[in-house]
């Protein structure tokens, strides 16, 4: 059992509903160079959640470095273009503006569908994704890098060439796939681990809603890196999702973790920490403080030290885990 080799932390360090409630942060307004700071006094790594809405920016990467103590890494989510989703048209870099046809189709939300895109459209977009994460490999700054595939990506021949080709795409990077479909898991569990082992893809283990129809936990780890990501178990949010009613963020992983809950899982991820060389624990159940309350929980059930926030604006104590929260969910 390798505990030091986990590192645990949340999947937005700028999530508007975090910043919002007001508990984690000592105030509301900082800027950005002052939270990331504050956030990196808590915890060693961070999703870039940003990523998957626009293409990152080499230019952030190294402000993230520069502003971040050594050893802290950066998980960069891949951009919705890569991983089966539609991305927004006001997002696309003028590269792939121009790759567009005329009349390309448009989902009912207006975002560009991905069938549209020529295929050399794809390799300008790993090109582009590829340089944007440099300054962060190059700070020794970039944990993994997240492929959660579109939930409408079925398994089938073509998406298995496509995932065995990303450490290609993106030399020199620890690349973690996240599977949304349970056609991959359960249904084809024994053809894809082998196919994620032999290419050297990160199983990105998924913590969510047993009875949504959502993919089950499937602990096993495929590469030197094991990722876990908890989404919360907030049943009624994902079933919205599933009837197409489009719940916010924050209403969909509207959960908090019980101490207990958290529990249950610390023997996988010690299991983990013993089966690969690293092991990341971020958390997306994205409402309120939940995300940073849980992820303190699992860095003390773990044995790691953990501070205590407090927010200094409410002229009280502010503190973030008030008596009784750890063991309530709302």
């Amino acid at each position: 059992m390798s505990r030091d080799r986990v590192r645990v932390g949340i999947c937005s360090w700028t999530d508007a509903a975090l910043i919002e409630e007001g508990s984690f942060y000592p105030r509301r307004s900082m800027s950005a160079e002052a939270r990331l700071r504050y956030y990196a006094r808590f915890f060693d790594t961070v999703e870039v959640n940003s990523a998957y809405y626009a293409m990152p920016d080499p230019r952030h990467g190294r402000l993230w470095a520069e502003r971040t103590p050594p050893g802290f890494l950066f998980n960069v989510k891949a951009y919705s273009l890569l991983t089966g989703h539609h991305p927004r048209a006001e997002t696309l870099p003028p590269e792939l503006q121009a790759m567009l046809p005329r009349g390309a189709g448009r989902t009912r939300r207006g975002e560009i569908e991905h069938a549209s895109f020529p295929p050399d459209a794809l390799d300008v977009a790993f090109r582009l994704f590829h340089a944007a994460l440099q300054p962060l490999a190059d700070a020794g700054k970039l944990g993994y890098v997240l492929f959660q595939m579109a939930p409408w990506v079925h398994f089938d021949d073509r998406w298995l060439d496509y995932l065995g080709a990303l450490p290609a795409r993106l030399s020199g990077t620890t690349v973690a796939v996240e599977l949304r479909h349970r056609s991959w898991f359960p249904d084809h569990a024994a053809d894809v681990l082998p196919a994620l082992r032999a290419a050297g893809l990160a199983h990105v283990i998924v913590d969510g809603p047993v009875a949504a129809g959502a993919v089950p936990r499937v602990t096993t780890a495929t590469a030197g890196a094991a990722v876990f990501r908890l989404h919360g178990r907030h049943v009624e949010g994902w079933l919205r999702q599933l009837r197409g009613e489009e719940p916010a963020v924050r209403e969909k992983y509207d959960y908090l973790y019980t101490e207990a809950e958290l529990g249950e899982l610390v023997p996988e991820v010690e299991r983990m920490s013993d089966d690969a060389e690293r092991v990341f624990v971020s958390f997306n159940n994205n409402n309120r403080a939940y995300p940073v309350q849980n992820a303190l929980m699992m860095k003390r059930l773990l044995g790691q030290r953990a501070g205590e926030p407090h927010a200094v604006e409410t002229g009280s104590t502010g503190e973030l885990f008030p008596r009784g929260t750890m063991e309530s969910r709302r």
